[in-house]
């Protein structure tokens, strides 16, 4: 009998995830909080250089954008709810481009109930984005439009949890989310498609690793719809028992169970058993080395024996690190994940190994954690991370969680192979912030292998209450082992503020782009200044 999850997946649309939004805006009216409307009218100037090939004469333009912004804010004990809206209007100077209308839509509610062991949340958007990262992964509105894809996502996921300070813990998390692509209008060959996932997850067990017995069940079940080919179904299991020998010494045993089905040849399943020792110590550490048999059914079935290690080292309530040793279908498999946070000063770093639809709605691996922003903020670099756990948060400041957004988004299998590292610096007047990611990207059901590396780095500096500088240099290196093609792009922009009074402020920004590639045809370079000003009503 299979150790997974067995879960009747419905096989509608899921569109009416948007009535879901309706319900949280309602239910707020039901719960008593602060609300908070933040209207604002920004203005941006630029003036523009492009050139596509090293051999092209400049593209030299001018355009300007009108943005009305409306953000509502509702804050609560139980129930947070951001709502933002915006529309870009983009006037150029020459009739090479057209004009045009854009509209971002950005939702996001958190209902909780019962000291949050009931958590319900909704969260909608709406932006244009690449999708495919051979057309210029910095590609934006006001020179790349025709690269960007209209791309809309809806989610909403119910999380049941025990009491923290039970001695049985239990958890139930159900999500479903789709996502919707439009083709931009230079055709990348991927088309319009709409893409879903549904998903759960089941844990039950001791709530620490004591010298006495110790045991805990995980499950989880995904499937993800698509377009084209068939649907991705995952299931997974693992079982962990410990049986206290001596001081600090056990004998423990496991099971796993993991199957991926995309019904062609990729189609596989994995089971296997260990025994072995673990060492406790600390509040939550321990660290324990099991000797295992596998069975693999993959065409053939295959067995055979293996060793693995799991150790987690927490020192502090602020530090741990925990590394997994371990095997899966496709052969010795890894898995990190650690964090270390000071008053001032947090590192986070994670490297995982999962089969995935390429279509951004699995964001286990990307999620870089909340941020204290004012308002309904699009963007990381106006945010900080908060300073401690229990940080109190001002008026007007809201917490809000950001995931790094995949390069790419497509209806393709990957086996991803992916990890990240993340430090940030918040002190008076100065934060930075420091990102690198390197994963690889398998596709399963063609020949194709990508690999990403990238580096970002963000610095904000106040000079003074009414003056603050900022700058960011963002590197990616991407190879397409199909197109036999290496891309080396690089994004240098830096920009000072300054605030007129309590409801306006004005800005000078400047960017430079530059793609290199070792096919020459897709070279590109971009210089870019621009003057903004932001008045909020």
């Amino acid at each position: 009998m299979d150790m997974g999850t067995i879960m009747v997946v419905p096989k509608y649309r899921i569109s009416t995830l948007s009535l879901l939004i309706t319900f949280g805006l309602v239910s707020a009216s039901a719960t008593a909080g602060d609300w908070q409307l933040k209207p604002s009218l920004l203005l941006d100037t630029y003036a523009y250089q492009l050139k596509k090939e090293s051999n092209d004469a400049w593209d030299k333009g001018a355009a300007a954008v009108l943005t009305p912004d409306i953000a509502l804010l509702y804050d609560s004990k139980n129930l947070v709810s951001i709502f933002g809206w915006q529309q870009k209007n983009i006037f150029y100077d020459d009739k090479q481009r057209t004009d045009k209308s854009l509209d971002y839509i950005n939702f996001d509610t958190r209902l909780s109930a019962w000291d949050k062991r009931v958590v319900w949340s909704v969260s909608a958007n709406k932006d244009y984005r690449v999708r495919n990262s051979q057309r210029g992964i910095f590609a934006d509105e006001i020179t790349g439009y025709a690269d960007l894809s209209k791309t809309q996502n809806l989610r909403t996921s119910l999380l049941l949890r025990s009491a923290p300070h039970k001695e049985i813990q239990s958890s139930l998390s159900l999500t479903a989310s789709q996502v919707n692509s439009k083709a931009p209008e230079n055709d990348d060959v991927l088309g319009n498609f709409d893409n879903e996932l549904y998903a759960a997850s089941f844990s039950l067990g001791k709530r620490q690793r004591t010298n006495e017995f110790y045991w805990l069940i995980n499950s989880a079940y995904s499937q993800s719809v698509r377009d084209i080919g068939t649907s991705l179904t995952s299931k997974n299991a693992d079982v962990i028992v410990g049986v206290p020998m001596f001081h600090n010494l056990a004998w423990v045993n496991r099971a796993r169970f993991e199957t991926n089905d995309i019904a062609t040849n990729y189609t596989n399943e994995f089971r296997s058993v260990g025994t072995g020792l673990e060492y406790r110590f600390g509040k939550v550490s321990y660290i324990n080395a099991t000797y295992n048999r596998y069975s693999q059914q993959q065409l053939e079935e295959t067995n055979d024996n293996y060793w693995a290690l799991d150790m987690l080292i927490a020192p502090t309530r602020r530090s741990s690190i925990q590394v997994i040793l371990d095997r899966r279908y496709y052969g010795r498999s890894v898995e990190v994940s650690g964090s270390y946070r000071l008053q001032h000063l947090s590192a986070k770093l994670s490297y995982n190994e999962r089969v995935t639809v390429n279509n951004g709605l699995d964001r286990q691996f990307t999620d870089l954690g909340l941020f204290v922003c004012s308002g309904a903020s699009s963007s990381i670099t106006g945010c900080f991370l908060p300073p401690t756990a229990n940080y109190q948060l001002a008026p007007g400041e809201v917490l809000q969680n950001f995931v790094r957004t995949d390069v790419e988004i497509t209806e393709n299998v990957v086996l991803r192979k992916g990890g990240s590292f993340n430090l940030a610096y918040d002190k008076d007047r100065l934060a930075l912030s420091l990102n690198i990611v390197r994963s690889e990207d398998e596709y399963v059901e063609s020949s194709r292998l990508n690999k990403t590396k990238a580096v970002s780095f963000n610095g904000k500096w106040r000079l003074s209450p009414l003056i603050t500088f900022s700058a960011a240099v963002n590197v990616y290196e991407l190879e397409y082992s199909l197109e036999q093609r290496t891309d080396k792009n690089i994004q240098l922009t830096a920009g000072t503020e300054v605030k007129l009074n309590d409801h306006s402020d004005v800005s000078l920004n400047v960017r430079r782009v530059k793609r290199s590639s070792n096919q020459t045809q897709f070279d590109l370079q971009e210089n870019r200044v621009w003057l903004s000003y932001d008045y909020r009503f």
